[in-house]
């Protein structure tokens, strides 16, 4: 009976078909209309100052919108501890805006989509999405059970033997986010620990459309993110990637298709879950000597990530990252995994060919995810929702990026590459720093990260 059992689990294990319109690679889209943003949080003259630009704009599209608002965010809450931090209420700033936008205007529809770890599955419900529900905004829990999970094995076993028992309410265990937040249940716990979710950032009007690595999360306040803004009939890519998430929950959203001419000096790709890493993949492995790849990125762990950037810097690519140390996550320490292993990996496999400096944060985080890719006549943008893991760019975690091509003197590529020079040539270390004696616990961090990246058990 034993092997019956073990028999089945690994063959629904193999079982790694997705629904429809998750893991998305779209048409190429031509539009005039691509704006880069980024938020900076920066100690200068230890005066810690932190510039919002983002959330700025969530707030302007909800505002000039008049058809139908569909928002898709994984953190969406105010909880933490608030005697230990005093954290900016973005969450509440988004939450009114919405709530402004549907008293003005009864006919708009408003979609809210989000993870279940807000409402730590099920257990409570947080004091923000009820009063969008209450003001007539469809909230939109992410059922994420169809999709796949990182440990095949647990995840397969938790579906068929544990899902069906719910996760319960009355909790007795401490919460996670916060001590003055609701208790949780040992149900809730197990389902937690299938690592799946809905890490997604979009923003998305009949107008235009926002997709950043920033989460309107208050605890989230202070990290520094990136976001592109964007019109045109890409719109319509990212309305069909978000019914789909609206179907894995059985909610269908009534949306029309909007019309924008095809043109403009910018080509533009809507990519998600296992498609932004196929698109990485096959950009890197084309990039030439002479080219320049630069990254700024929260976690790097891919392994295939890793070894294509180590080839590439072997062919004459330039190849510059800047990353988060992974010290702290909301205040609790953390052990550097995966970009101190990642970051020894590369430098040393490429013989220092590849460049690292580190973001100087003072306990918040370098959240941003943006490639670029820069030859001879062109830039190649990837950037989004998807750090460069396996969960975020290997059909697991949902994810939303956006693929852009731009001529070199194009607006949208000197932007980029200024915020990139501005972290990088960085005299002062106001931003960057770098970072030596990487070998400090690597052996035993490597041991880690490599478990970790075969079990699919890991917060990366």
């Amino acid at each position: 009976m034993k092997r019956i059992i073990i028999l089945s689990l690994l063959i629904l294990c193999g079982c790694s078909s997705l629904p429809p319109n998750i893991s998305m690679e779209s048409q190429t889209y031509q539009t005039d209309n691509v704006e880069f943003y980024y938020d900076l949080t920066y100690k200068k003259n230890d005066i810690i100052y932190t510039e919002h630009r983002i959330f700025n704009q969530m707030e302007k599209i909800i505002e000039n919108a008049e058809e139908f608002i569909v928002m898709d965010v994984f953190l969406f809450n105010n909880l933490y501890n608030a005697s230990e931090f005093n954290f900016p209420k973005v969450s509440s700033g988004v939450k009114k805006a919405l709530i402004k936008k549907k008293r003005e205007d009864k006919d708009i529809k408003i979609y809210f989509i989000t993870d279940e770890i807000n409402t730590f599955y099920g257990v409570y419900n947080t004091k923000e999405l009820e009063e969008l529900e209450k003001n007539g905004i469809t909230v939109i829990l992410t059922d994420l059970t169809e999709t796949n999970g990182a440990n095949r094995f647990y995840s397969t076993f938790w579906k068929y033997f544990f899902s069906w028992f719910g996760t319960g309410e009355h909790g007795w265990l401490p919460n996670p986010f916060s001590p003055e937040a609701p208790k949780v249940t040992i149900r809730s716990y197990l389902k937690l620990i299938n690592l799946k979710g809905n890490h997604r950032k979009v923003l998305v009007t009949e107008k235009e459309a926002l997709i950043t690595s920033a989460n309107p999360h208050s605890a989230s306040g202070y990290h520094s993110n990136i976001g592109f803004k964007f019109h045109g009939g890409i719109i319509n890519s990212v309305v069909e990637s978000e019914k789909a998430v609206g179907e894995l929950s059985a909610i269908e959203m009534k949306l029309p298709a909007v019309e924008f001419a095809n043109e403009g000096e910018y080509k533009i790709q809507l990519l998600t879950e296992g498609k932004i890493g196929k698109a990485l993949d096959s950009d890197i492995d084309d990039s030439q000597n002479g080219d320049e790849i630069y990254i700024g990125m929260f976690y790097l762990g891919d392994t295939v990530i890793v070894k294509k950037l180590v080839a590439a810097a072997k062919r004459g690519v330039r190849v510059r990252l800047i990353l988060d140390e992974n010290n702290e996550a909301f205040g609790m320490k953390k052990t550097g995994i995966p970009n101190r292993v990642t970051a020894k990996k590369l430098i040393d496999k490429s013989k220092g060919r590849i460049e690292v400096r580190w973001y100087r944060s003072s306990g918040e985080q370098y959240h941003t995810k943006l490639i670029v890719i820069k030859t001879f006549d062109e830039v190649i943008i990837n950037g989004g929702s998807a750090n460069l893991t396996k969960r975020n760019i290997r059909d697991y975690t949902l994810d939303t990026n956006i693929r852009v091509v731009a001529p070199l003197d194009s607006k949208l590529a000197v932007d980029i590459e200024q915020y990139f020079d501005m972290l990088w040539n960085d005299d002062e270390d106001t931003y960057t720093i770098e970072k030596e004696k990487l070998e400090d616990g690597y052996l035993s961090n490597k041991f880690l990260y490599d478990i970790q990246n075969i079990s699919g058990f890991s917060t990366y």
